[in-house]
């Protein structure tokens, strides 16, 4: 554990028993980098907090002003909007704060191991982002609550890993990257690069049995994988880092090992259909021979 998480860590728990005070407050975690263990100088704190019901943005703000924080800013966050992210500055330190309701939470954690929710807001897999931050819980408050939670998370669902699977099978074309590499399109080639890249993470993730954590410290979650391409982080940094035809050769050969990864991992699953539309070539035109010419000379 980086000694920014420990400091991190010791500061949540000066900061939790100013909300843990009010009884409404069921249980309390830090989540994030700090519980990995991975923070560094420039990451903040974050705080979850479980509530017998909901606050409203009000009852909250009331809160911050009696604890004195300062720059507090709250939103609605999830996709039900069941939950609020806070945003605010403790003891020169930026702390995000989610509220959840407890069953809000449970819902959550049902969605998941149930009924293998593989939802998306934007790029975010709210849902299994929370499974996660319970997975990887701090606990500060409320142990007894988080333990049932994180006992429903384990093991991670088969279920869940083919549908995760199933769903991130829409690889296009590869053939169209060899295009834009050849027409130097290099702000779209890029664009493409990154949206493969998410599209083998989240493959990875189901093949894992990780909750999808977000996009975030990639390289850790690189390392937790046990099922993955070899040197797949180092080959990644070459994907964006190396000349235009290096990274695109690279990143077909990711894809690639990838699929065979799913075939090995997950034999139920069809990849028939999929390789047959990645390896699908675009077609090229000739100009036309001109016989008038060819004759004349």
């Amino acid at each position: 554990m980086t000694e920014h998480s420990v400091w991190r860590i010791s500061l949540a728990h000066k900061i939790a028993p100013a909300f843990t005070a009010n009884p409404e407050v069921e249980a309390c975690f830090v989540f994030g980098s700090a519980a990995l263990g991975i923070s560094d100088q420039y990451s903040d704190l974050e705080l979850a907090f479980i509530w017998s019901k909901l606050p409203s943005a009000e009852e909250l703000q009331t809160t911050a002003q009696n604890v004195g924080v300062k720059g507090w800013e709250i939103e609605p966050h999830e996709e039900a909007k069941e939950a609020w992210l806070e945003q605010f500055y403790l003891y020169g330190m930026k702390v995000e704060a989610g509220h959840w309701a407890r069953h809000a939470m449970d819902r959550i954690v049902t969605d998941v191991v149930e009924c293998y929710d593989v939802s998306q807001n934007g790029l975010v897999f709210e849902k299994q982002a929370s499974a996660s931050n319970l997975q990887h819980a701090v606990i500060l408050y409320g142990e007894d609550i988080i333990k049932q939670w994180q006992n429903r998370l384990s093991p991670y669902p088969e279920e869940l890993a083919v549908a995760m699977v199933q769903k991130h099978l829409k690889f296009r074309p590869f053939d169209g990257q060899h295009i834009l590499t050849e027409r130097l399109e290099i702000p779209m080639l890029y664009e493409n690069k990154c949206m493969i890249v998410r599209w083998l993470l989240n493959l990875l993730f189901g093949l894992n049995h990780i909750y999808h954590p977000g996009f975030k410290w990639t390289r850790y979650w690189a390392e937790e994988m046990s099922i993955k391409p070899p040197s797949f982080f180092n080959r990644l940094e070459r994907v964006f880092q190396a000349d235009a035809v290096s990274g695109v050769h690279e990143l077909r050969q990711l894809v690639e090992e990838t699929f065979e990864l799913v075939e090995q991992c997950l034999p139920q699953v069809d990849l028939k259909q999929q390789r047959e539309t990645f390896n699908r070539l675009n077609p090229r035109w000739e100009l036309p021979v001109d016989d008038s010419t060819s004759r004349s000379q």
